[in-house]
Formats: C-alpha cells, sequence, structure tokens
C-alpha cells in the first residue's frame, strides 16, 4: 500500500479530516500545474508537508509566562451609549478607564490606562515598570485639577508641547510638594470628564472611599446602579423636579405611568428639535433593557431618557466650569459669563436676571434666581446669542454692485499654525480670526489622519 492509499479515505474515526486536502503547485500566475512534475509526487509532497489542523494552534509553552505587562486598547474617546449629563456620568465613565498620554519633563510621552477605583479613592494607571502601589494616586492627596497647558511640564518642553491640543490638556496638583502629573486625553470632551470628575470629588471629600462598587444615582434622580451614592447638586436637584412636574401635567390618572405615544410628545415639547424617532427608540432600549412587555413609561424611565437625549456635554461642562460645580448659575454667574466669554461689557445683574426668568423653564430656579442646564442651553441656542450684532441686520450700503467692489473680512486658512499645506491645525486659529472681526471663514473638515 502507497503512503498515498494509507490516507484511506481521508477521514479520523470522529468524521474530521484527517489531513488537509493539498494544492499543486501552480505556476505563477498561470493557475496550471509546472511541467515536469508528476501529480503523484506533488500530491504526496504536499500531504507530508501540511500540518494538522491542530499544529496551528500556538503552544503555551512559547508564550510569556507571568511578567509580561499588561495590554490595553482603546477603541473610543468617548462613551457612545450614554452622554454625560451629571457629575455620576463622569465618575462612572472614570471608573471604566480610557487612555491618557502622561507627559514627563524630559519631552517623553507615555500612554497608559487610567481608572478610578471603584471606591472613588485613587487613581490606577497601566502598564508600568513601578509597582502596583506606586502606580496609583490618592484623591485626598489632589490639590488642585488644572485645564490646559499650565504647567511648568507644559510650558518648558518645546516643540512637544505645540504639538499637543490645548482644550485636551489637564494637569492634577498633588502632594504637600505640589508635583504635577500632567496628561493629555483623546479628545478636551474626554478631557472635560476627568477635570469635571475629580473636581466634584475635591468638592465632595464625604465620597470617598465609600464601601460598595459602582456609582449610585445623583440626587434621586435615574441612576445605573447602586454602590457609592453621589450627592445630587443643587442644578441637577431642579432639573428633576421640573421634569418630574412635567411628568405629572400629562399623568392624568396619577399612578406614575404615561403611555409611550404621551412621553415622546412631552419629551419632544421640552426639547424643540429632536426627532420623534430618537426619541421613541430610546423609550424602547429602556425597556428592552429593563424586560418589560408594556410600552408604558415610568417617570424615572422618562427623566432618564430626556437627561440622555437633550443634554449637550459641551453645555454641560461649561456649566460646570462657571457655576463652581453647583450646576446652576446666579445672577453673578452670568454676568461675569456675558462679560468674559460674550463680550458684553455693558451686561448688568438687572439684565441677567430678566435673562434668567425668560429661559430658565424650572418654577424652583425663577423663585430662587438660578438658571439650570436647560434654561442655559435654552439662551445660548437663542437668538441673542446669535453670531452677528442684531445692529448689523439692518442694511445701509448699495447691494447691488457686483462683488468685487466690496471689501470682505476673509480668513483664509487660519486654522493651520505652521505651513499653509501641512501645518498643524488649531481651533484657537478660528476663534483669533473671529475677535478680530472676520466675517468669512473657510472650514477644512477631514475624516481622519490619512
Amino acid at each position: 500500500m502507497s503512503e498515498r492509499d494509507g490516507c484511506g479515505d481521508g477521514l479520523s474515526s470522529d468524521g474530521a479530516p484527517d489531513c488537509i486536502p493539498p494544492r499543486a503547485p501552480r505556476g505563477r500566475r498561470s493557475g496550471v500545474i509546472l511541467p515536469g512534475q508528476e501529480t503523484d509526487s506533488i500530491l504526496l509532497e504536499t500531504v507530508k508537508a501540511a500540518p494538522r489542523r491542530s499544529s496551528i494552534i500556538k503552544d503555551p509553552s512559547a508564550q510569556k509566562v507571568g511578567g509580561g505587562r499588561k495590554k490595553t486598547v482603546s477603541f473610543s474617546s468617548m462613551p457612545s451609549e450614554k452622554k454625560v449629563s451629571s457629575a455620576a456620568d463622569c465618575l462612572a465613565f472614570m471608573q471604566g478607564g480610557c487612555e491618557l498620554k502622561k507627559i514627563r519633563p524630559n519631552s517623553r510621552v507615555y500612554c497608559r490606562f487610567y481608572t478610578l477605583d471603584t471606591d472613588l479613592s485613587c487613581l490606577h494607571w497601566e502598564p508600568s515598570k513601578k509597582d502596583a502601589d506606586r502606580a496609583r494616586l490618592d484623591v485626598f492627596s489632589i490639590r488642585e485639577v488644572r485645564t490646559g497647558k499650565s504647567t511648568e511640564t507644559f510650558l518648558h518642553n518645546g516643540p512637544l508641547s505645540d504639538h499637543l491640543a490645548e482644550e485636551a490638556a489637564f494637569s492634577i496638583i498633588h502632594g504637600d510638594d505640589y508635583q504635577s502629573l500632567d496628561l493629555v486625553a483623546l479628545s478636551a470632551d474626554v478631557a472635560n470628564i476627568w477635570v469635571t470628575g475629580l473636581r466634584y470629588l475635591l468638592a465632595h471629600p464625604s465620597i470617598i472611599g465609600g464601601a460598595g462598587g459602582g456609582v449610585g444615582g445623583v440626587g434621586g434622580g435615574p441612576g445605573d446602579g447602586g454602590g457609592v451614592t453621589v450627592e445630587g447638586s443643587l442644578g441637577n436637584k431642579m432639573r428633576m423636579e421640573w421634569l418630574a412636574a412635567e411628568f405629572s401635567q400629562v399623568d392624568e390618572d396619577g399612578y406614575g405611568i404615561v403611555s409611550e405615544d404621551v412621553a415622546v410628545t412631552t419629551v419632544c415639547k421640552l426639547c424643540p428639535g429632536i426627532k420623534e424617532a430618537k426619541v421613541r427608540l430610546r423609550f424602547k432600549e429602556i425597556q428592552s433593557c429593563k424586560e418589560k412587555l408594556t410600552s408604558h413609561v415610568t417617570r424615572e424611565e422618562f427623566q432618564e431618557a430626556f437627561c440622555e437625549l437633550c443634554t449637550r456635554p459641551d453645555v454641560y461642562f461649561l456649566l460646570v466650569q462657571l457655576s463652581q460645580d453647583r450646576e446652576c448659575l446666579d445672577p453673578q454667574d452670568l454676568r461675569l459669563f456675558l462679560e468674559t466669554e460674550q463680550g458684553l461689557s455693558l451686561a448688568t445683574t438687572e439684565g441677567c436676571w430678566e435673562l434668567l426668568k425668560r429661559y430658565e423653564p424650572s418654577a424652583q430656579g425663577r423663585e430662587r434666581g438660578l438658571m439650570g442646564l436647560d434654561g442655559f442651553a435654552r439662551y445660548l441656542q437663542s437668538s441673542e446669542c446669535q453670531l452677528l450684532d442684531p445692529e448689523h441686520l439692518g442694511v445701509c450700503q448699495d447691494m447691488n454692485l457686483p462683488l468685487s467692489h466690496y471689501y470682505i473680512s476673509t480668513s483664509y486658512r487660519s486654522y493651520l499654525l505652521d505651513d499653509q499645506v501641512h501645518g498643524k491645525a488649531d481651533l484657537g486659529g478660528l476663534i483669533r480670526a473671529l475677535q478680530t472681526g472676520c466675517r468669512c471663514l473657510e472650514l477644512g473638515v477631514t475624516d481622519g489622519p490619512e
């Protein structure tokens, strides 16, 4: 019997192929067997050299045993399933962890995966050559959290610092010697999450080191789990009470539930511009997660869906910075914002009161003279915050001449910092152009580094 016949029918006792069927050698692109070679001899040599399927699996003994660094991969910079609308969302994101770049004074950059402990007591990062006890930072040792490139490490790192995004950089000042842990996130949103979460911990030290794991709900609002209870801010409490009042108006029976159609209509009324299909889909996702067989919506589900769908993270982070973690603005805070950020030097406290009463949706906020997140968002999206000065709406010149007869303050590629072809882009260039009176901008939009 030849070795070829020894393969029998090509099946082992369990019915699986005992050997991989060979392929005849082919010409470079012809697809035919090379001349001068017998088919039987080619087949025999191929069967001998062909490995069994089990040999494709790597030998465990050849792999590294212990001591190897733990590799981490980050696929996104922002949570895709839930928007950030409260301090609890920031802390939950930090507990999940993400990749941050650690900047050292010697112009070196280390990519590390940073996480916050379940009891909110310390930060950990990996991989690191340090021991596990040293690759950590106690939250109680943090003195200050700074935004931007404001520390000595950033200022004296030369060309490296110039290529780091200002809006994505932040520093953690810690210890008795006020050392700095200088970090750069993948995006400005991620940096804002860490800054907001850490500043919240500094302002509420009583929640640090609590028992249990995970972050609970905020101020009685919708939460994802038990564990450490995060104190609700004043602005968040105002928001939840306002949503509860709006829900009770459409809850005719007073049972704490409404139909899905009513809930969708109410959300669209409170947040103009949102698509009805998007709201309906979110309610179905919430009901699917809870394995509900009914299409009715509870008050807690209504609040959860509204906060996730109708919260713009950029507006939330701006509000937190202006209000010093209260998540609501008083007339003085609003006036400071109008003077420093909006350039309205003639803003008055009385005028801020009028704005507050006009745009704040919650009755409690209007009574106490406070503007919450939804009122602040409504004001920023109103006609009063348009870039064009209302006084310039009236046309005072003859506009019937050819375009070449007019001078237009134009900015060409202001987002480039170096040369006009391969230079580094920065948002600050566009901001400066608008502040100097430019009225025509060129925007360059790309889908990635390539």
